[in-house]
């Protein structure tokens, strides 16, 4: 089997290994002996998948789901899943600062706090 994965420099490299550090140390050496081919973002592992060239790889839901099909995400087991976070804020200076704020409580309340769950992204912490 081929496995494609982001390399150690990107966040779904690191992500993939966080997840692999999880598993039995057995398990994770004959995952990553597998490993043909670590890309510099998830477009290379989402390409090398859809071509053909891997049989596997490590992706996050939002790209499996953007391929229409062409890829099926399998949910990882919650002990495993990484702890991905993501931030957004208002520069201080920024020339449109209520506009900026709008966009901001925009993430966590309203239609596009619905579209990035929809998009598989999960709630803001609480």
């Amino acid at each position: 089997m081929k496995i494609a994965i982001g390399s150690d420099s990107v966040p779904i490299g690191e992500y993939t290994r966080e997840s692999l550090a999880k598993l039995p140390p057995a398990q994770e050496k004959a995952i990553l002996a597998n490993v043909r081919s670590e890309e510099p973002d998830v477009k290379g592992i989402v390409g090398k998948l859809t071509q053909g060239a891997a049989d596997a790889g490590f992706v996050y839901v939002t790209d499996a789901k953007a391929t229409d099909g062409a890829l099926e995400a399998i949910k990882l087991p919650a002990t495993l899943e990484p702890d991905a976070t993501y931030g957004a804020g208002v520069v201080e200076g920024a020339k449109e600062p209520k506009a900026a704020q709008t966009f901001v409580d925009g993430l966590v309340d309203g239609e596009c706090a619905d579209a990035l769950r929809a998009a598989g992204f999960g709630a803001p912490p609480g």
